[in-house]
């Protein structure tokens, strides 16, 4: 499947013992993101079900507070797009993508940095802290998925 986003600046990705339904029922329940995604303290939906594009959520992230989101993308079992709508990184973007590979699912995590003249400045940067972390993300997503 092609990328959610646009042009992602990040893009790291791991193959899981898994199929995709068992991925998407993981990482679509969002109070699961404390679980696997360095320092998420909260994470919830805050629009009823059913979800889909336009439902909104909300993360807490230590060190750069509320993160609250719409959906822009949600195709069950495939993908979750969304766009941060405010704080610090206010129209910045994420997307979790899930292919099928073999006899798992390839997980792929998406970020595209909504860019002015300061994170254009820290874009190489911040996509080495970020790349790195996204990369322990899905080691602890894949550690978690296989051995639960």
């Amino acid at each position: 499947m092609a990328s959610t986003l646009p042009r992602p600046d990040i893009e790291s990705s791991i193959w899981i013992a898994r199929p995709p339904q068992d991925i998407w029922d993981f990482v679509s329940d969002l109070s699961n993101d404390t679980q696997w995604r360095e320092g998420v303290s909260s994470a919830q939906w805050i629009s009823d079900p059913p979800h889909g594009v336009g439902s909104t959520g909300l993360h807490i992230i230590e060190g750069v507070g509320d993160w609250p989101w719409t959906a822009i993308a949600l195709e069950e079992p495939h993908n979750l797009a969304w766009r941060v709508t405010g704080g610090r990184f206010e129209g910045s973007q994420g997307a979790y993508r899930i292919d099928p590979d073999g006899d798992g699912s390839r997980f792929t995590l998406e970020t595209q940095v909504k860019r002015n003249v300061l994170m254009s400045l820290l874009m190489p940067i911040l996509k080495g802290m970020l790349g790195r972390q996204n990369a322990n993300d899905l080691k602890k997503l894949k550690a978690l998925l296989e051995t639960g």
